[in-house]
């Protein structure tokens, strides 16, 4: 049996062996802790190496799976029946799966060249997976990142366009106050034209009155 102490798992592809309820009663099984992974996406590539490997692949409860007939490349080329499920075990999920051939169960104890292949497969599969899931989150949040740096050059060119503007208003009151004081001035001597001009037609007025 392969010993492995809790603090082992974490952020790492881990193999090790115990004692599963699969197949008929409590029988040795090699687990595969695969960390970053979905429930789902575990699932999918558990039945894609089973089929690979010739199974018949049959689900059940509790996201139990069967790989009847299954031949193993480099194992031998006698088939098994794996019994395997999938829990969710701190942060990622384990497979457990139970090689069952004849009526002897692959262990590290009754079958250890064996045992040592498939925990090597699973280990080496269990990685790829874990490798896929990490680039699939790293490809997730740049796609964040490239919107987040989208949205910044959009508010940079709104904020330059604001500026813009209000510099351009600023000149615009500079030019709209100095007219004003162009106007006043005008409008004041205007104004004593004006007058000017009405006293001019009430003294005609006067004058064409003294006339009747």
């Amino acid at each position: 049996m392969v010993a492995i102490s809790s603090f082992s798992f974490g952020q790492k592809v881990v193999v090790d062996e115990g004692l599963e309820s699969l197949g008929d009663g409590y029988n040795n099984a090699i687990r595969v802790f695969v960390p970053h992974t979905s429930e789902k996406a575990l699932t999918k590539k558990w039945n894609e190496f089973l089929k690979k490997n010739h199974a018949k692949v049959k689900s059940g409860k509790s996201n139990t799976i069967t790989g009847l007939y299954t031949v193993i490349n480099g194992i031998g080329p006698d088939s098994m029946t794996v019994y395997s499920k999938i829990t969710e075990f701190q942060n990622g999920f384990q497979l457990a799966a139970v090689f069952q051939r004849g009526n002897d169960y692959i262990s590290s104890t009754r079958t250890p060249k064996e045992a040592s292949m498939i925990q090597g497969l699973l280990k080496q599969w269990g990685t790829e997976i874990s490798k896929e899931a990490l680039l699939e989150k790293i490809e997730d949040a740049e796609d964040v990142l490239k919107g987040q740096n989208k949205d910044k050059r959009n508010l940079e060119n709104n904020s330059k366009s604001l500026a813009e503007s209000n510099e351009s208003m600023k000149k615009q009151i500079l030019e709209n106050e100095k007219k004003i004081e162009e106007n006043t001035k005008k409008l004041s001597a205007l104004q004593t034209e004006i007058e000017t001009q009405t006293n001019l037609i009430d003294g005609i007025k006067a004058k064409q009155l003294e006339l009747q």
